[in-house]
């Protein structure tokens, strides 16, 4: 853990609470540091803000990233927290500025304003995973100056970032409350309750001319990154818990096992698990170890009848085949 750590509280109405969070936010994350030896140096912030768009918008900035950061908005998930990367150039992270939204510590947080501890076992675990993004990208060796294109940003972007969050949660599992895993796992099975119908849905309004075909490409492509990351969140508690699906979440293990994914996300879980296996030997090197992972995100397009395939010309896009 970076000495120079520091913690900084935007847009609380109360300074008592304000420093109430702020010093309970830097006790946890040195007690999960000491306890699970996680590498996080180079986290040199901890955003805690009431405007978590505006924090982001300007860590985003200040780290000199080419386009604001975006985030889960959605009816079954909103983002409350998000890891930024400093790299200015360089093939390797100069440091991390993690921002969480006030609604990050909602279990401690009464209804008057006033903090109470009594429920703070799932914001610590929050923590815990958070620290885990950061564990994860020391540990790897990665190329971070890499050219992202939009053909990578659908496919390897949207499998590194659900695998991360895989990780995360198989890491962080031994702090996991019930209420942690009732969430995630209660998540997934909304999003693959509804989030297939929607992407039909705007897929069936480009065809008829309501929508024209970027519109539908970007609100599909953020659908499928939704759906990718939830299965990803949930089987990190999944595989590592051993959790009895059968007994205590037989409508989601139905889903799983028939919905219109099922093969598609049964071929994304073997993928982490062996990602994983790479990671736990020596940590990640090469994109090329999301391979697998790609070619089940590239299967759930496909699932949907869309095609995609990169434009040679640089700077100009995508082919986008709707069957």
């Amino acid at each position: 853990m970076e000495n120079d750590l520091n913690i900084s509280i935007q847009g609380f109405n109360s300074k008592h609470v304000a420093k109430e969070i702020g010093n309970l936010t830097l006790e946890v994350i040195k007690a999960l540091d000491n306890k699970y030896a996680l590498d996080i140096t180079k986290l040199r912030q901890v955003i805690i803000s009431c405007d978590f768009p505006a924090a982001l918008a300007k860590i985003a900035s200040e780290f000199n990233h080419q386009s604001s950061p975006t985030f889960t908005n959605s009816k079954q998930a909103t983002a409350i927290a998000q890891l930024l990367i400093k790299s200015s150039g360089s093939s390797q992270p100069l440091e991390y500025a993690l921002v969480l939204c006030v609604n990050f510590f909602s279990d401690i947080i009464n209804s008057d304003g006033s903090v109470s501890l009594d429920n703070v076992a799932p914001v610590i675990h929050r923590i815990h995973h958070e620290l885990v993004h950061v564990h994860e990208m020391n540990i790897n060796s990665l190329d971070q100056s890499r050219l992202i294109d939009d053909f990578d940003d659908a496919f390897l972007i949207t499998s590194k970032s659900a695998w991360s969050e895989y990780l995360a949660n198989c890491m962080s599992s031994p702090s996991a409350t019930d209420d942690n895993i009732n969430i995630v796992l209660n998540t997934l099975e909304a999003t693959l309750n509804d989030v297939p119908n929607e992407i039909e849905d705007l897929i069936n309004n480009y065809q008829a001319g309501l929508l024209p075909l970027d519109t539908m490409y970007n609100s599909v492509s953020k659908r499928i990154r939704l759906i990718a990351n939830m299965y990803g969140y949930a089987q990190g508690y999944i595989h590592t818990l051993d959790i009895d699906m059968d007994s205590h979440f037989p409508t989601l293990l139905k889903l799983l096992s028939s919905s219109k994914l099922a093969e598609q996300l049964s071929n994304l879980g073997e993928a982490f698990t062996s990602i994983k296996v790479k990671f736990d030997l020596s940590g990640l090197d090469d994109f090329d170890d999301f391979g697998l992972a790609k070619n089940a995100i590239i299967s759930i397009y496909d699932s949907f009848g869309l095609r995609i395939e990169r434009n040679i010309e640089p700077g100009m896009g995508l082919y986008i085949h709707v069957c």
